[in-house]
């Protein structure tokens, strides 16, 4: 029998105290990260926003309103599903580029939410003249060229029979010319400057066609390599959720998010004995574990059993055995019976343990931490203010 304060069908506990972990987002850390990449490239460059991934994992509609409201005007995202979403969210005016190009037949969806395709093939540039001039459309869009990391883009060959082609850009209505950087991160790889060098040349062929063409080059970490890299339009994406863009100096970022889960168990060894799945780790008699409501389902990749690790009461605690799929075990030995007790939290993400903290000890990067950050933490966001730069 039910009892008189609950109903069939209704909840009367909030949905943090049924969750197993709490996932909090700092929008106005994030759009401080963005003023302050903007600060950094000077007025003369569009410093946009890259939301792809549902923001970095984060929530596209929240962090794209806020990054909006702080005066962002170019977005950038993957996929075309997620271009239109934005496009709801941030309304008529910004624009959006479509990173991975449009694939074949929805150049009217393009056209119709007003998505710059970024073309970064020859089939790509030959379908798009196509839609533009039977159409009789002037739809901007994103051309973009491999400069050393084949990945996306025309290669320098193809680039060059297009621009030998009096027909190869016919109808196109480029804002942007790109590529993208390899080896940002490393301030002093040899590849940096040879991309820069190759995306100087293609960049002076191209604007002998098209001379109005902002050019754009730089990411997260781009941005640090100096002015040089920065050209008209930046994109950068992890560094505005917190992520070190300078991995070999100290972070200039804020940190955007903070990750806590919830102790649902706290167990006294009694004798020494196995921790967990495969009896991966031993624990000794008298130790303390504690196991928190979250595993790799949850994106606390299984990479960091026995090599990631908390903070509980300001002290570190390391986790102990294989992460599980719903469960994770920390070794709170150290930390007070006052503290580690069930219904309390191990913050997993914070000032303490950061992205980069953990991706490290995951043998990873930040940006696959945020991006596999789970669906079942309750999720709070702390606002930001609207005001501009």
């Amino acid at each position: 029998m039910l009892p008189r304060t609950a109903a069939p069908g209704r909840t009367v506990s909030r949905p943090e105290d049924r969750a197993g972990a709490i996932l909090t987002v700092d929008l106005a850390a994030l759009t401080e990260n963005w003023r302050l990449l903007a600060r950094r490239a000077g007025p003369g460059c569009d410093m946009g926003a890259v939301v792809k991934a549902d923001a970095y994992g984060l929530g596209l509609e929240p962090v794209a309103r806020a990054l909006a409201q702080a005066g962002c005007r170019t977005f950038y995202v993957a996929h075309l599903d997620g271009a239109i979403a934005l496009r709801q969210i941030v309304g008529p005016t910004p624009r959006i580029a479509c990173l991975n190009g449009p694939n074949p037949g929805t150049e009217r969806d393009h056209a119709a939410f007003r998505i710059m395709p970024v073309l970064s093939t020859s089939e790509h540039v030959a379908a798009w003249r196509r839609f533009a001039l039977n159409e009789e459309v002037l739809i901007e869009s994103v051309v973009q060229v491999d400069t050393g990391m084949n990945r996306l883009g025309l290669t320098t060959r193809e680039f060059a029979a297009l621009m030998d082609d009096p027909e190869g850009f016919v109808g196109l209505h480029p804002q942007v010319f790109m590529s993208h950087l390899a080896c940002a991160d490393e301030p002093a790889h040899p590849l940096n400057r040879e991309q820069l060098a190759r995306f100087r040349s293609m960049l002076g062929a191209f604007r002998t066609r098209f001379p109005d063409a902002k050019a754009s080059l730089a990411n997260s970490s781009g941005l640090f390599l100096g002015p040089d890299w920065q050209f008209d339009y930046a994109r950068p994406g992890a560094a505005l959720y917190g992520v070190n863009p300078t991995p070999a100096a100290a972070n200039p970022m804020l940190p955007v998010v903070n990750l806590r889960a919830r102790i649902i168990q706290v167990r006294r060894v009694d004798t020494p004995g196995h921790v967990g799945y495969g009896a991966a780790a031993t624990a000794r008699e008298g130790a303390k574990i504690a196991t928190v409501s979250m595993g790799y389902a949850d994106g606390y990749l299984r990479a960091l059993g026995s090599s990631g690790y908390g903070v509980l009461d300001g002290l570190k605690v390391p986790v102990i055995g294989r992460v599980s799929m719903d469960l994770t075990t920390f070794d709170v030995s150290n930390v007070p019976d006052s503290a580690a007790r069930p219904g309390g939290f191990i913050d997993i993400i914070s000032n303490a343990v950061t992205v980069d903290d953990v991706a490290r000890a995951a043998g990873t990067i930040g940006y696959e931490i945020l991006t596999a950050l789970g669906r079942r933490f309750h999720r709070r966001y702390l606002p930001a203010p609207a005001a501009r730069i």
